[in-house]
Order: structure tokens, then sequence, then C-alpha cells
């Protein structure tokens, strides 16, 4: 399912020799790191409550797709990949939606937000094999480094939330759970690395924060990508069939399930539900000590399917509904509407988003999407020759796209573009680190990594 074929000018290979770069020195990743640092500090929710949300969004869009029309430029060529392709089609689908209903129906309500950061993943698309060279040792040290900041970060926001000082600023006023997902990332990127010190201290990090704001998807996430990452940690040496099909297992297992719920809970919602209820009330009560709200996730939900059966189950509303639901209309609800000042509430899952928008057939794409990201990358780590820290950048890649999986599962986490970036900054990289030249060496092997370029369409050896 992954194209191979480049698109462009006939002397591909000389233009590419002559146009090599160093992948950490191009603006977007520079941008990309930038980008995370400045979610860490809280900035653009604080730009959010003086109404200057749909001016970063803008802003951000913009500044993504003119660095796509710059390497278009520089280089002249695409490389064809199926499943960045998915996305920017993705993109450019909810695009038209939004623009249709903003500029006829002054509606600017639109799920175009949760295809904004994966326009970063998209990006490979213009950064043709054989073009750059990435220093991924610098990557991985890098990103160790973010991560680990902010997770501590999470922390310091979950202990300063019960102080006075900040309930005049409502992004502060509540810990956004969101943002948890940086820590799994930052705990298996110390796994995958061997920096056991460093490991230890972001666990208790987590495990402090997690006292003070039980999350469950957080528990959830941390259970699915924690024995992949341990699972991975032998593969940095040397190759590792049976560690790295155990991981493969792990990682499709998880997309499996979390494809299927929606759709059984479609057909057997009752049955289901009372399932997931009970389950995710003891996980959030009994293990963890918080207070359950799956009661309320399910009324959505129940009312979510029925959007489905007023449209069509094969291709939704179209993209001409919401992805919320007029929660305060319901019988035994209508404290939502006092205590929130809104009636609509978002569904609790970009799956059922997706599936109520664009029915089974956006539902279906969007769900090989996540199969060939996670295949790419399990492909690249079956390489004998990509070792030390080539493997650390794949393998948290996958863990990136598993615990995005879980999130998406249980929050509308792909419109919270800002928190979902870090996942497609890794993709990004790890998508350029499988077609470019690695330099530096293994850690622990003496030798330079350099991957094998892939065939130039059009040309013979």
């Amino acid at each position: 399912m992954t194209l191979s074929r480049t698109f462009g000018p006939l002397h591909q290979q000389r233009v590419s020799k002559g146009a090599i770069a160093l992948f950490n020195n191009l603006g977007i990743y520079h941008f990309c790191i930038a980008f995370v640092v400045i979610d860490f500090l809280d900035v653009l929710d604080l730009l959010d409550t003086i109404g200057l949300n749909y001016v970063i969004k803008y802003g951000y869009t913009a500044v993504v797709l003119g660095f796509m029309a710059v390497y278009l430029l520089r280089w002249r060529t695409v490389d064809a990949t199926t499943a960045p392709i998915i996305f920017l089609v993705f993109f450019v689908v909810t695009g038209v939606s939004f623009a249709v209903r903003f500029f006829i129906y002054d509606e600017r309500l639109s799920y175009i937000s949760a295809f904004l950061s994966p326009l970063v993943f998209s990006l490979a698309i213009f950064i043709p094999p054989n073009t750059v060279m990435i220093d991924v040792r610098r990557i991985v040290r890098v990103l160790t480094f973010l991560f680990s900041v902010g997770s501590v970060f999470y922390l310091i926001e979950a202990i300063i939330k019960p102080f006075n000082i900040v309930r005049s600023l409502t992004p502060l006023g509540e810990v956004q759970i969101h943002k948890s997902l940086i820590c799994v990332l930052a705990l298996c990127l110390c796994i995958l690395s061997g920096r056991k010190t460093l490991g230890l201290f972001v666990a208790v990090v987590t495990a402090i924060a997690l006292s003070l704001r039980p999350v469950s998807t957080l528990v959830l996430a941390l259970a699915c990508c924690l024995p992949i990452a341990i699972a991975l940690r032998s593969r940095v040496s040397g190759p590792r069939p049976v560690s790295v099909l155990t991981a493969r297992v792990l990682a499709f297992a998880t997309l499996l399930v979390a494809i299927s719920i929606p759709l059984l809970l479609y057909w057997f919602f009752d049955d289901v539900g009372s399932i997931i209820s009970s389950s995710e009330s003891y996980l959030k009560s009994d293990v963890i000590g918080g207070q359950s709200n799956m009661e309320f996730r399910l009324t959505i939900l129940k009312y979510a399917y029925t959007m489905i059966d007023k449209t069509s189950f094969l291709y939704g509303s179209a993209l001409s509904g919401n992805q919320t639901v007029p929660l305060a209309m319901l019988p035994g609800w209508g404290w939502w509407g006092a205590v929130k000042g809104i009636s609509d509430a978002s569904i609790h899952s970009d799956f059922v988003v997706v599936l109520v928008l664009m029915g089974i057939l956006g539902y279906t794409v969007f769900s090989i999407a996540f199969y060939l990201v996670l295949k790419d990358r399990f492909r690249e780590l079956g390489r004998r020759d990509l070792l030390g820290d080539g493997v650390v950048l794949q393998a948290i890649s996958i863990i990136g796209v598993v615990a995005l999986i879980v999130y998406c599962s249980d929050q509308p986490y792909l419109s919270y573009y800002n928190h979902a970036h870090s996942v497609w900054m890794l993709l990004l990289i790890s998508e350029v680190a499988r077609k470019s030249k690695i330099i530096g060496k293994a850690q622990g092997v003496g030798q330079m990594i350099v991957p094998a370029v892939p065939r130039l369409a059009g040309l013979r050896r």
C-alpha cells in the first residue's frame, strides 16, 4: 500500500545530490520543536482566552503550508507515500467543507482542526528520498530532553491547580488531560534510549501527576505503550525478530480494538456500553482513585449514533454536521447548560466523530491511514542495518501513534491540534529518516548507519 514512486525531473538523482541538506537545520524541524515548547508553556491557551485562537490556527496552517511550498520549489519533486497523502486529503476535504460553511452559511464549526497538525506529517511528501541527511543521535537527545521537561510542566500544572493564583486564568484552572500524552512519550523514550535515571525521574513525575489528577486515558496509554517500549529496547543493539513481532502484535491489536469499539457500540450499544462503563469505573475509581464520568460520555455517544441513523451510514453527514451534541437538551442533562453556559458537548472520540461526519467510507480510510503508518515503521525496524538511535526514532514514532490512537478513542484529541502536534512531529522525523541518509554512529556500534536509498522512477542503475 506504500507507493515508492517519486515524481519530478528526469535527472532526479543529480538534482538530489546537488540539493543535499541536513534535516536538523531545516526550518520545519526548528518550527516543530519551538511549537512543542510553546504548547508546554500554555501560551496558546492563554491567547485563546483573548479570542486569538482562530488567528493561531490560521497562522500554524499557513506556516506549514509555506514550508511545503518552499520545499516543493527547492526540490521540484514529491514523494508519493500513501499515509501522508491520505492525511493531506483529509485536510483538503475538511478544508473545503469549512470554506463552504463559513462563506455561505457563516458557520465556523468544522472538523478541519483535527487535520491541522497532521499537515506536519504530510509535509514529508515534499522532501524526496536522497535529498537530506539526518542526525538521529542529536534528534533523539533533543526529544528526550524536550519530552522530559514537558512531563515536568504537566506536573507543575497539576500542582498549581488548587491555588487561587490560577483560578482567574481559565486554561490553567483545570489541568488539561490532553497534555498527559507527553508523559507517555517521555517515559517510553527513556526506556528505548536506556536512560535509567532519567526514566525513573519521569516515572515518579508521572505517578505524582496521576495521584493529583487521576486520568484513566493516561493509564490505558501507558498500559499499551510501555510493553512496546520494553519489547523494542533490545532491538536497538541488533536485529531481534521476536521482539519486533511482539511489539507489532501489541500495536496492531490496539489499533484493531480502537477501530472495533465504535462499530460494536453502534450495533450493540447497551451490551458493549455496559462492559465499557463497568471497566472504566473500576479503573478510574478503584485503581487510580478518581471519579468516573463514563455515564456522561456514553450519553453523548448514544445521541451521536442517532445522528448517523438520520443521515447515512455509508457517508455520514458528508461533513455537513457537527462534532458536538446538544447535551443540555436531553432529559436529565439540563444542568450542563447552566454550569457550562453552553448546551453542546463534544463527542468524546475522534473515531466516532469520523464515523458520524464521514460514514463508514471515511472511517475505513481513516483507519487504513493509521495502519499504514504503523506498517511502514515496523517494516523499517525489519532492516538489519538499522541500529542505535535510528531504531529509537522509529520505535518512539510507533509508540506515539499507539498513544495517539488510545487518546483519540477516548477524547476528541485530534481537534486539540497543539497537543497532538508532538506525535505528528515524530512521524515527520521518522518518515524523513526512512528515506534519508542517517549520519552519526549507532549506540554501541562502530559503524555509520546509511540506509538503502529507494530506487528512483525512470532511472537505471
